[in-house]
């Protein structure tokens, strides 16, 4: 796996180069020497678009935050059990795991390190989150169900919402996984 600093990409990197005119694949770095006189121009390949570059990023950062989290759960005695589908509320589960005193918690990881709203800081992202809360809710015995984010939301709708969402009791909790104090509150279970 890419290390945190690494993307998918080269930014530095020639844009992509076509096949040469025998069908093998042109190398940026080897001069291939030609004996027939090109027929006609090909045009460079084209170059991704912004938004492709954002989302293989976004998904590198999420995997990586991922890890963190399970990482996380493993040093605190947790016993990970991996991702569970509840298709019988629509719901996917990133992390099923059972604490040390053999509680089963549902854990929901929304994280990143770059970009401009990361982790909770988008409302569209506390929203996702909190209907999964709620349809968890409509099961018979459903697990305690954690959010655990990178960043949450410094004030306004997103910090509102969190805030009632935990009241009326759709999330268990809602960690910061770079807060000390947040994370030990992973230990009550």
């Amino acid at each position: 796996m890419a290390g945190p600093d690494e993307l998918p990409f080269d930014a530095a990197a020639p844009p992509c180069v076509g096949p040469t005119d025998d069908g093998r694949p042109a190398d940026a770095s080897i001069a291939t020497p030609t004996t027939a006189a090109p027929s006609a121009e090909v045009p460079p390949a084209p170059v991704p678009a912004p938004r492709a570059a954002f989302q293989a990023s976004a998904g590198i950062q999420g995997r990586q935050f991922a890890e963190q989290c399970d990482t996380l759960l493993a040093h605190l005695g947790f016993e990970l059990r991996g991702r569970v589908v509840l298709d019988e509320v629509g719901v996917e589960i990133d992390q099923h795991a059972v604490s040390p005193r053999g509680v089963g918690v549902w854990f929901e990881y929304k994280g990143s390190v770059q970009g401009h709203r990361p982790g909770l800081r988008r409302t569209d992202t506390v929203k996702k989150a909190i209907a999964n809360g709620a349809l968890l809710r409509g099961l018979a015995d459903p697990a305690p169900y954690v959010i655990v984010t990178s960043h949450l939301p410094e004030a306004g709708a997103g910090a509102a919402m969190l805030a009632t969402a935990l009241h009326l009791g759709y999330l268990a909790d809602v960690i910061c996984l770079y807060d000390p104090a947040a994370t030990t509150r992973l230990t009550r279970w």
